[in-house]
């Protein structure tokens, strides 16, 4: 795998740092290493797609570490225990990458199919190659090479992540009523 490709990954990939960083926003305090453990696991729960079940006691200090060296959390003694909080730059920094994360399960789907489809230039394949993952791993239904499928609003989701590769003009996000394989569909996204 060449320098490049391995940079653009590191860019859009969800790693223990995004994950850390965003449990401590859902919890909207501070964690103990127990509860942050804890609240990591269940991200999944929350988002479609980004799973983090490989997850280790290693990658997660390595991720506390990295966090505090940037200034995104930081770390309290109380009790005898660590307790995380999020800074001001760590809160900031949620915000954009909560586009990116994973795409929110509504109560209620709204009937409508979000089609995501791409034709980027072979100039550009480690970029193709890597979009084309982040949508699977975002969740979304794979009809045909550059064509994709979920039943949720992931508008923010898909031009974040072609905007982070630079292929936004090259992304299409179309919004329909009525798809051929419906049945086969709402079966797999259990509707």
């Amino acid at each position: 795998m060449d320098k490049k490709y391995k940079e653009l990954l590191r860019k859009v990939g969800i790693g223990a740092s995004k994950a850390i960083l965003i449990s401590l926003f859902m919890a909207g305090a501070a964690a103990t290493y127990g509860g942050l453990v804890s609240l990591v696991k269940n991200i999944e729960e929350l988002f479609e797609g980004k799973a983090l079940q490989n997850l280790n006691q290693e990658q997660l200090d390595k991720a506390i570490k990295y966090l505090k060296s940037r200034k995104l959390v930081e770390v309290q003694k109380s009790y005898h225990e660590q307790v995380f909080k999020l800074t001001k730059l760590g809160r900031r920094r949620v915000k954009k990458l909560l586009k990116s994360f994973g795409i929110v399960k509504p109560k209620k789907w709204d009937g409508k199919w979000r089609i995501v489809v791409f034709d980027v230039p072979e100039t550009k394949k480690a970029e193709r190659d890597i979009f084309r993952g982040q949508l699977k791993t975002l969740g979304l239904a794979h009809l045909q090479q550059s064509v994709f499928v979920h039943p949720y609003e992931c508008r923010d989701q898909v031009y974040y992540l072609a905007g982070l590769l630079f292929i936004k003009p090259s992304v299409r996000y179309i919004v329909a009523e009525e798809i051929t394989g419906e049945k086969d569909l709402r079966h797999r996204f259990g509707l």
